[in-house]
């Protein structure tokens, strides 16, 4: 709970305030607003200057310093006044206690007024949980107070900005600081009536209350205020909250507060109260709710009763409630009831509960909790989360709810308890990032430096600032692709900074000869990078190649030149210690492991590496591929040392090996994946991986990226040699929208053909297929899992995400174990409840928790990549994202369907 605001004046008194002294309070009431801290001996202090010391009070706080109807601003505290004049209806402060607790409005003071004899004259103060800002529900739960207590002073309950005299002394303190709620108070005054005026005539009481009041009225004619989840959640499709989340008008008013728990060391969580206004403005927008009968057609609710055995077996607060272990407080029986009227049997089960164990409820309370019971279910009320009122929840795993930790429903997204992120202004991300990469670049001694910063977040625009503000220092920056190393080269370039970039036979290649560009394509998978340049050397004596002389003059130049360099991870690979040294910062642009390094993979078959054997002369060669036959007939993972050639020993080999297959790379090679074809059927024989040797020199490397993960990078890199660098998030100026229902796997497009088409049209893409991110396969768009970075064409614009970037099994377990990770080599994926990025979801993935890591991180790195082609951190575009793995900030919806036209 924040703050809690009132107004207090300063001047105690031991009687009564005469005229003149009444005159000053007025005057300067208004603007005697005091915070109180939501501990109790601040309380209890307030009550004491209240109740003891005299000092006036009015519940409410105003705007400008002015006590009155017009300038209210909040209210959290609500009194009544009972004076038990000879002429009006009279009532003791027992029998006050006695309705309260009743009607659960727990009393925290009260005191006798300055003409009480007796205690027959004294104000009772409630504490409401939630600070109230509309007037109107402010106004409406004064009234709903005063009804059910019509002894009260009538003024009390019309005027909200009634000022209270103290008293001469405290009669009542509840050291609890218990406290009342809207949703409580509304319930409890359609009981009262219900008691009054009984079942013919009550509703006609609550429709009246509704037209003074303006408080609206369900389909079952009840209030319309209930406990919410999140108003995200119970909003008719999640679109239209945050406009008024953040500040702008509130289709309905949606009062909230932090559950007060006393003790609690934790941020305790929000409760939402929801409660719509019939007025012009708010009816017809007010927030959509189901019940379960609506639901599903009047048969079930929404958990058959088969859940019971599960929850009995989940649920220790269950368990204790069913046996009659203890008594349950009114929170735990209150979160109990809304799971279980959400299963078929749940109503009767809780019943039973009741009344299975006499003497552990009395019986005013079992009557009460079947009053409740019925009004919960008519209220349509869904199942409340375990983090609102299960004592045990931070000992056990479970889901959002009771029902959910039983048995999650596929297709759908939990949120979890406490999962909401904090968010910073763009500026101070901008800053934070820069700052990042300013510490990293200072730092002292060699090593790695990590900085993940959001996408658009002004990584490129801060190592730029930090070039332009180190003329005397030299940088190479490497990026993932051409396409970006030509962004990063023209950016730098605009900023006034001398700079080079690496010449590109692929920019090139649609320019050269097919049969030259044929063997240099050979001469780089033999592993023959170094024989490129003579044999184009060779080529442009015989012919005049334009473009091929060109590449050569380029090489030419950025051999000479000293200064700053833009390349490609590929090209950052293959430089030797010696250029690297040149270089006082050297800077990667995206995440290298997962974007050059995991790709660059190398196959073999058993087959052709035993036709490669008799070919090779070389002994220690000859040596390593008969060890890795022969541990592949029993092992899926084979490690074993690499073997160091001169350059003219590769030479001898390659010539003898008369093969494409990369020799060089895997002669250096260390790790081997070897795939079954006992255990695959699209495989004729088995099938050998390795990824091609990457080796990180002993300077200092700078990594900036949007999707680096820090226990990949040091498991990768090592983890005394890594520095992570976790800059800070913004929320999205755009919406992320997701559909969680369909996996959207490779295999599930395939079993819905045309779903891509469908979503287009329905999306109102059309032909546009430059909007649309899918795979590769679906030959849609220019744009495709595996080659979206450094692409801006759709900054701004409103695109579709589809799919789930699964990757082969071997290439998660190739990747663990080429970072050393202990991993079950049979594991196999299968479908489970797995939690990610503060969700609880079924996916296909690994137990393994090492596999499960690697697997995630590619394909939450591929989405990324994917919707950041949007740049939502910047424009207010719109991405909807098919995919069954939740993104951070991404808003669930979970009732798409997808069968409609």
């Amino acid at each position: 709970m924040d703050k809690i605001k009132l107004s207090l004046d300063r001047e105690p008194f031991w009687q009564k305030p005469e005229k003149d002294a009444i005159l000053k309070i007025n005057n300067r009431i208004g603007g005697a607003a005091k915070e109180l801290e939501p501990a109790s001996k601040e309380i209890r202090a307030f009550a004491e200057r209240v109740g003891i010391d005299g000092q006036t009070f009015c519940p409410a706080s105003f705007k400008e310093g002015r006590r009155n109807q017009e300038n209210f601003e909040q209210q959290q505290f609500f009194a009544l006044d009972f004076d038990n004049k000879e002429d009006g209806k009279r009532i003791s402060f027992e029998d006050v206690q006695k309705r309260a607790e009743h009607y659960e409005l727990p009393i925290l003071f009260a005191y006798d007024t300055f003409s009480s004899t007796e205690h027959n004259k004294f104000r009772v103060v409630f504490l409401n949980d939630a600070s109230i800002s509309n007037r109107k529900v402010a106004e409406a739960m004064q009234l709903a107070m005063g009804t059910m207590f019509p002894e009260a002073d009538p003024t009390c309950y019309k005027d909200i900005s009634k000022m209270y005299f103290g008293g001469k002394e405290l009669i009542y303190y509840d050291k609890n600081v218990p406290l009342i709620n809207v949703e409580s108070v509304f319930r409890n005054l359609s009981y009262y009536l219900k008691d009054i005026y009984h079942a013919k005539h009550y509703k006609e009481k609550i429709r009246k209350f509704s037209k003074e009041t303006g408080i609206s009225l369900n389909r079952k004619g009840f209030f319309d205020v209930t406990v919410a989840e999140n108003p995200t959640e119970e909003s008719s499709g999640a679109k239209d909250y945050r406009q008024y989340a953040n500040g702008g008008n509130a289709p309905s008013p949606i009062i909230y507060t932090s559950s007060y728990i006393k003790g609690s060391g934790a941020i305790p969580p929000k409760v939402y109260y929801k409660i719509i206004l019939d007025n012009d403005c708010t009816r017809n927008l007010s927030v959509v709710k189901t019940t379960p009968s609506e639901n599903h057609s009047g048969k079930h609710s929404l958990y058959r009763s088969s859940i019971m055995g599960s929850i009995r077996q989940k649920c220790r607060l269950f368990s204790e409630f069913e046996k009659g272990e203890r008594e349950l407080c009114h929170n735990e029986l209150f979160g109990l009831l809304n799971n279980l009227i959400n299963v078929d049997s749940g109503e009767k089960i809780f019943k039973d509960g009741l009344t299975g164990y006499p003497g552990v409820y009395a019986d005013d309370k079992i009557e009460k909790w079947e009053r409740h019971c019925a009004y919960n279910k008519q209220q349509g009320y869904r199942p409340m989360r375990c983090d609102k009122f299960c004592p045990y929840c931070e000992e056990c795993c479970h889901g959002t709810n009771i029902l959910s930790t039983a048995h999650q429903k596929r297709g759908t997204m939990e949120k979890l308890p406490d999962s909401n992120e904090e968010f910073f202004s763009l500026e101070e991300v901008q800053e934070d990032t820069y700052q990042a990469i300013h510490d990293a670049f200072y730092a002292s001694g060699n090593g790695i430096h990590v900085i993940k910063s959001m996408t658009a977040a002004g990584k490129t625009t801060s190592y730029v600032r930090i070039m332009k503000e180190n003329p005397e220092d030299c940088f190479l920056i490497s990026a993932p692709t051409n396409l970006l190393k030509d962004e990063i080269y023209e950016r730098a370039k605009k900023t006034g900074i001398k700079v080079h970039r690496t010449p590109s036979l692929e920019q090139i290649k649609d320019s050269i000869p097919d049969e030259i560009w044929d063997h240099i394509q050979y001469l780089y998978g033999s592993g023959q990078s170094r024989a490129v340049h003579a044999y184009i050397e060779k080529v442009i004596k015989k012919e005049d190649i334009s473009c091929l002389k060109k590449y050569m003059k380029q090489k030419e130049k950025l051999r000479n030149h000293h200064g700053n360099i833009i390349t490609t991870h590929r090209y950052l690979l293959n430089m030797s210690q010696k250029q690297l040294s040149r270089y006082d910062a050297v800077i990667i642009d995206e995440d290298i492991i997962f974007k050059s390094i995991i790709p660059n993979q190398c196959e073999i078959s058993k087959k052709e590496l035993q036709k490669l054997l008799k070919r090779i002369s070389d002994r220690q060669v000859s040596k390593k591929i008969k060890r890795l036959l022969k541990l592949s007939e029993t092992k899926s993972c084979v490690e074993f040392d690499a073997i160091e050639l001169d350059k003219n020993s590769v030479d001898d080999i390659i010539k003898d090996a008369h093969s494409v297959f990369d020799i060089p790379s895997f002669c250096m090679a260390e790790k081997f994946y070897v795939c079954k074809a006992s255990k695959d059927d699209s495989l004729e024989d088995d099938i050998i991986y390795f990824l091609k040797p990457a080796v990180f020199k002993n300077i200092k490397y700078i990594m900036v990226s949007a999707t680096a993960d820090e226990r990949i990078c040091r498991d990768y890199f090592g983890w005394d040699r890594v520095n992570f660098y976790q800059c800070k998030r913004a929320a999205y100026q755009g919406r992320l929208y997701q559909y969680p229902r369909k996996s959207m796997s490779r295999a599930s497009m395939a079993n819905n053909p045309g779903i891509v088409d469908k979503l287009m049209e329905r999306f109102g893409v059309g032909k546009d297929e430059d909007k649309v991110i899918t795979f590769m396969k679906e030959n849609i768009g220019s744009l495709h899992f595996g080659n979206t970075e450094g692409s801006n064409t759709l900054e701004g614009e409103n695109i579709l995400v589809i799919g789930t970037p699964y990757h082969a099994d071997f290439i998660y377990k190739l990747a663990a174990f080429t970072m050393g990770l202990d991993f079950d080599e049979d594991a196999e994926m299968e479908r489970q409840l797995v939690t990610h990025n503060g969700y609880r979801f079924w996916f296909t993935t690994y137990k393994d928790e090492n596999l499960r890591a690697v697997q995630f991180w590619m394909i939450e790195s591929e989405l990324e990549q994917a919707v950041g082609r949007a740049r939502l951190l910047r424009n207010p575009c719109e991405v909807n994202l098919f995919s069954n793995f939740p993104l951070s900030q991404a808003e669930m919806i979970e009732d798409f369907d997808y069968g409609k036209d």
